[in-house]
């Protein structure tokens, strides 16, 4: 019988935790260090990748949370990556 896992669960927590939590470090609600906390994000969206392919592998898994999980993390991957590269966009001129 399948059923959903730990797997699938952390899987979603990860990918859903990491957009807000981005956007409490851009606006200052939390007080570390900008890389520490880019390093956080991104290793929350990659940790829920791996989980998220390890759960849909698995043969007793369910594989509905694990693929919503993917799509979330590769949104906010392709967001994280958008917001970076535009930070960078308004460098010293001169």
């Amino acid at each position: 019988m399948k059923k959903f896992s730990w797997l699938s669960y952390w899987s979603l927590i990860l990918s859903i935790f990491s957009m807000p939590f981005l956007f409490a470090l851009m606006y200052g609600i939390i007080r570390i260090h900008p890389y520490f906390g880019y390093f956080l994000v991104s290793l929350s969206i990659i940790l829920s990748l791996i989980f998220g392919f390890i759960a849909i592998s698995k043969n007793t898994e369910r594989n509905s949370l694990a693929t919503l999980a993917i799509i979330i993390s590769i949104g906010s991957g392709a967001f994280f990556i958008f917001a970076l590269l535009m930070s960078q966009m308004s460098g010293p001129t001169g």
